[in-house]
């Protein structure tokens, strides 16, 4: 084979995480035969229904999913697209890799992937990670909630809490884009346009149990506190509390990894002596307490909240 079109297949395939497809090797002229006898010769390793990494490039996640982008010719989306920006729960890590093509695209079923097709994917909804061709944070969170009941709706609000706290969206920003992308029938908006108006009313909240706090409160219908209520005595800094309820009641939730080394210990009990210090009552529930003994937290905050309103 020419020396040319040998470093032609190279050069094209490094910008694709070592991968190259038949289309592409006809482009450069490779026949049908000697496209075989690369393969043979273990120069090119099928992957997929119509595409090849280059022998000796071991393989990876993020190179199947390239795979999986050009045997299909869609970009990733949904789960393997959260697991691209460093979202969702683990166990989405196991799930096949899932892509999104335009419905007017021809291209036959690929083993490397679940296809989903749209009608429209605009610039606003693509971004390039790691070299790979991905659905926006936005576009993934808004197919994410089109996968109900496939995925459960608290799945979807937690990726949506953990790209807003990761800086990866802002709420008014989901706000624009689910705006843009509404229309008539597309799935997932609704599930969205609720998960956005209730952290609307909810507040910043740091973490998942903060939010499994928050809905045993209004469970029984107790008043929201403030979140993330920043502390100060005469304009100084004292501390940021997770939930506060005027005049003086700090609550705290520990999750189950908590502070364990001494120095988190120490600033612990600092912050717990500058708010007493302060007048502050702080109370604390772990995650056992939270998730397996709620009674027993509602009836504490209750007693607490009783005692604030008699003072």
């Amino acid at each position: 084979m020419d020396r040319c079109i040998e470093r032609a297949i190279a050069e094209l395939a490094l910008t694709q995480l070592s991968h190259i497809t038949q289309k592409q090797l006809r482009q450069l002229g490779v026949s049908a035969k000697v496209a075989r006898r690369l393969v043979d010769t273990g120069r090119l390793v099928p992957v997929g229904r119509a595409t090849f990494r280059m022998g000796g490039v071991p393989p990876s996640f993020e190179g199947l999913v390239m795979a999986a982008c050009l045997d299909t010719g869609g970009v990733v989306s949904h789960r393997t697209a959260c697991r691209l920006h460093g979202l969702g729960p683990k166990r989405w890590i196991r799930g096949p890799i899932e892509v999104t093509r335009l419905k007017r695209e021809r291209h036959g079923p690929s083993p490397l992937a679940r296809v989903h097709t749209t009608t429209e994917l605009g610039p606003d909804d693509l971004v390039v990670v790691r070299g790979i061709a991905s659905t926006s944070v936005a576009r993934t969170l808004l197919g994410l909630a089109g996968l109900v009941p496939e995925v459960r709706p608290d799945e979807v609000r937690g990726v949506v809490d953990a790209a807003v706290r990761a800086g990866l969206a802002s709420d008014k920003w989901l706000w624009w884009r689910l705006e843009q992308l509404r229309c008539k029938g597309r799935n997932g908006v609704s599930l969205l346009e609720a998960i956005l108006s209730d952290r609307a009313k909810r507040g910043r909240t740091e973490s998942w149990l903060e939010v499994e706090f928050l809905d045993l409160l209004d469970a029984v219908g107790f008043p929201r506190p403030e979140v993330q209520r920043r502390v100060a005595h005469r304009g100084a800094f004292v501390a940021r509390v997770d939930f506060f309820y005027a005049p003086k009641l700090v609550i705290e939730v520990s999750g189950r990894e908590g502070h364990v080394t001494d120095e988190e210990r120490a600033a612990d009990a600092i912050r717990l002596n500058a708010l007493q210090a302060e007048g502050y009552t702080v109370i604390e529930f772990t995650y056992e307490q939270i998730v397996r003994q709620p009674e027993l937290v509602l009836a504490a905050v209750a007693q607490h909240l009783s005692l604030a309103a008699r003072r």
